[in-house]
């Protein structure tokens, strides 16, 4: 009995394990950036997306600009996209980082279990207290995984919402530097998962 239970613990924790880390969004070539924009203060800057799939999101990776000469308290923002207009939606997540050092500086959101699951087209952005802060532009022109329009939406009224007049489109289809990262079940360890469980059911009724 205590190897059974032994083995089961054994299988428990490779099914954890069981998964391969997979972009289903990026723009993020590390390197190359020449320009950002700054919302200006307390007002939200975001960017559109549609992911590859809409799988539990694992982590999600933006990379941004301070320039305002001092670390800065941010928060980094996801809303969905309306079904209908494509609009900025619903709040689905707010992430703070309490000290973003100046210059150039990738935040990573941590996901989970069923997090943005289902939802693939998004709006990902930042909020910050200052002027001269603001996400990255990448030198892609388009990205490699997903895909995103030459829009932006800024909450340049500042009253906290983004309307209908606060959409903004740029030539050369700048797009911000953002990468997803899903977790999606890895076919080799699942085999083997699946293979060890047969073993140790046939186990069992062998002792019976």
């Amino acid at each position: 009995m205590k190897r059974q239970i032994a083995v089961l613990g054994l299988f428990s924790a490779l099914a954890l394990s069981a998964f391969a880390n997979v972009f289903d969004y990026d723009n993020d070539p590390g390197g190359g950036y020449q320009f950002y924009f700054p919302g200006n203060v307390n007002r939200l800057v975001l960017d559109d997306i549609v992911r590859a799939t809409d799988l539990p999101v694992k982590q999600i990776n933006v990379v941004v600009f301070n320039n305002s000469g001092a670390a800065q308290s941010i928060d980094v923002v996801v809303y969905d996209a309306d079904p209908v207009t494509g609009a900025v939606g619903n709040l689905l997540a707010t992430a703070n980082f309490a000290s973003v050092p100046t210059g150039l500086s990738q935040l990573q959101v941590a996901g989970g279990p069923g997090f943005l699951a289902g939802k693939q087209n998004l709006w990902i952005g930042v909020r910050a207290p200052v002027n001269l802060f603001g996400m990255v532009m990448s030198p892609n022109p388009y990205p490699t995984i997903g895909s995103s329009q030459d829009l932006f939406a800024w909450d340049q009224n500042g009253d906290g919402t983004i309307g209908s007049a606060e959409y903004f489109w740029f030539g050369g289809n700048p797009v911000a530097n953002f990468a997803i990262e899903v977790m999606v079940p890895e076919p080799a360890s699942m085999i083997a998962l699946g293979t060890g469980l047969a073993s140790l059911l046939a186990l069992r009724r062998r002792k019976r």
